[in-house]
């Protein structure tokens, strides 16, 4: 309290030194200082008239001084609600990678073994194939020079009837073991695209989240709202975050399924007409891509970067309509990825991640 009168008192000396004047002034005006009614009236219109300058003044650097520890409490708590988010996408991440690889090994382990053990039936069936041959042969001499009798012939007949449904038995077990191998490759197919999607939502939401505590952020720290005023953008940017939250749990649980990358192509439907560049790339938060390279606007040395279209999707127009281009994305214009492009001219690009090795 002693510190933060010092301080209005070095601030407000002006409005003090007039109170002191004013004092002075009064008691040597007064005509009659015997008279005790008409000095204790002046002094208590000098009393009252300083309350009224130095009580407003008090408020104003009380409330300040409020102010300023709101915005410093909300900061804080914007940076741990930063934090936080980060920690939970990273973690979310993990989880994803460690859930691929288990599925991917089971898959592995499952197929092999069921190749493993069709390929020993299948060997044990044709060695007995072979001995049965082998016998019939022998059998078949001996019957054909000794006299070719009906009960021979008979019997060799129903061996082969034999030998042609151990056949098909072996086949149909090699179909079998294809199938279930098929199967495995379909349902790991089927969870990497749902983990892809759900690795998509998240950034999505940390987007989100991102943008609007970094609006709040700048409200506060450009008009200095009074804590009533700053506590209502918290609550908003809470209820944001717990909308986002039940949006990605619905994401989570639709089943989406996503086609194959599929290979460049000559036309989008963002608009471009003419030499264009458009690629669909999740680079990650904070990271932009750039675009060097030779053609109107272009350098080999410094990048230029690329407009946002989307989640995930980016594009470079160039300034000529009708001039081909070679171009090499940049991420962040500090490192390239993928290999260089080359854009006919008049006629726009669009690539997809896996030109980027799945960055």
């Amino acid at each position: 309290m002693n510190r933060e009168l010092e301080k209005l008192l070095k601030e407000k000396w002006f409005l003090v030194a007039a109170d002191l004047i004013a004092v002075f002034a009064i008691l040597i005006a007064m005509p009659d200082k015997r008279d005790g009614l008409e000095t204790f009236l002046v002094m208590c219109a000098i009393l009252l008239a300083s309350l009224i300058v130095v009580i407003p003044v008090l408020q104003d650097g009380g409330g300040k001084a409020e102010r300023l520890a709101e915005q410093a409490r909300l900061r804080a708590k914007l940076a741990e609600e930063i934090d936080l988010q980060r920690d939970n996408a990273r973690a979310g991440h993990e989880a994803l990678n460690r859930r691929i690889a288990e599925v991917e090994q089971a898959s592995q382990k499952t197929a092999e073994a069921a190749v493993t053990a069709v390929a020993q039936r299948a060997s044990a069936e044709i060695n007995a194939l072979k001995s049965a041959l082998a016998a019939l042969s022998e059998k078949v001499q001996a019957t054909a020079a000794a006299a070719q009798s009906k009960d021979a012939l008979d019997e060799l007949t129903e061996q082969h009837a034999a030998l042609a449904t151990t056949v098909r038995a072996v086949i149909a077990d090699a179909d079998d073991a294809v199938a279930a191998k098929d199967k495995l490759e379909a349902e790991l197919k089927s969870v990497r695209d749902e983990l892809k999607k759900a690795a998509k939502s998240a950034d999505k939401s940390i987007d989100k989240l991102t943008a609007s505590l970094e609006a709040l952020r700048e409200e506060i720290r450009a008009t200095g709202a009074p804590p009533a005023r700053a506590a209502a953008p918290a609550a908003s940017a809470e209820a944001a975050e717990a909308e986002e939250a039940d949006e990605l749990a619905d994401e989570d649980e639709a089943e989406v399924e996503v086609a194959p990358a599929p290979a460049p192509v000559a036309a989008t439907s963002d608009g471009a007409t003419g030499t264009a560049l458009i690629v669909n790339l999740m680079i990650g938060i904070g990271n932009k891509p750039f675009v060097r390279g030779a053609g109107p606007g272009l350098s080999p040395d410094k990048g230029v970067p690329m407009s946002f279209l989307g989640i995930g999707r980016w594009q470079w127009v160039s300034p000529d309509p009708e001039a081909p281009a070679t171009v090499e994305v940049w991420k962040n214009d500090q490192s390239p990825m993928g290999e260089p492009l080359h854009i006919s001219g008049g006629a726009p690009l669009e690539v997809d991640e896996g030109h980027f090795g799945g960055a």
